[in-house]
């Protein structure tokens, strides 16, 4: 806070007195301006920062969302072809086929640390109300595609469970199924199908914030602007990988 400092005279008259006085709002209003003009300087500056931290979030939200994608595509292929060999298996007795050989990319699934940190420190109500309301739909797209990841790795684990029950095939190191039976073939089915579901979920919500960041980072921060571009990104739902 910044102090003022009347003239250090006598004040003898009425005259003088006003003078005073005058002097001490004057120079108040003066204090009284500076500081706001300091504050909002600052506040200035921590919005440009701001701004800058969230682009380069989108940044690498988008760089990790097609980096999903492309592990979530692979992964799903092989599903599909695994599904088709356990159904021929299943429905028309033939002897089950070695599956294709497996090597998912690795990934980071997109997340937006940054933005949460701005949220609970207060730094978002430097923004204006478009980018509050695009940055916060991001947000919820990324709690959204928290929770279908942990559905698609349990699907994932149930899976893996089950073929460990059964022995390993040194030579080529995938699971040997020829001794299983038919009952037990129906329940492997079903779980890669479940796991087909769950992968195609994960993808559909990583494929959404897809496409609201590059809106974002497009300079589009208008929230119907960015659902649009969400439902356009989304990946059509393939019926074949779910029917047993």
């Amino acid at each position: 806070m910044l102090d003022t400092h009347a003239p250090h005279e006598a004040v003898r008259t009425w005259k003088d007195f006003f003078v005073h006085i005058a002097i001490i709002v004057v120079g108040l209003v003066i204090a009284v301006g500076l500081e706001q003009t300091v504050e909002v300087i600052h506040r200035g500056h921590e919005r440009s920062e701001l701004r800058k931290t969230l682009h380069r979030e989108s940044e690498q939200i988008l760089k990790d969302s097609r980096n999903t994608t492309a592990a979530l595509v692979y992964h799903q292929e092989w599903l599909d072809r695994r599904i088709d060999q356990v159904k021929a298996a299943v429905w028309q007795q033939l002897p089950l086929a070695e599956p294709a050989g497996y090597s998912m990319p690795n990934f980071d699934y997109p997340d937006d640390p940054l933005w949460r940190s701005a949220k609970i420190s207060g730094l978002v109500e430097r923004l204006g109300s478009d980018e509050l309301n695009a940055y916060s739909e991001v947000e919820l797209l990324s709690v959204k595609i928290d929770v279908f990841y942990d559905e698609w790795r349990a699907a994932q684990s149930k899976r893996l469970q089950f073929e460990r029950q059964y022995p390993r095939r040194p030579v080529v190191n995938t699971t040997d199924l020829s001794k299983a039976s038919a009952q037990d073939l129906r329940t492997y089915l079903g779980l890669l199908t479940a796991e087909a579901e769950a992968t195609h979920v994960f993808q559909e919500w990583d494929r959404n914030i897809q496409g609201a960041e590059e809106t974002i980072l497009n300079g589009d921060l208008r929230l119907e602007a960015i659902l649009a571009a969400e439902k356009k990104s989304a990946p059509a739902h393939s019926d074949s990988a779910t029917q047993q």
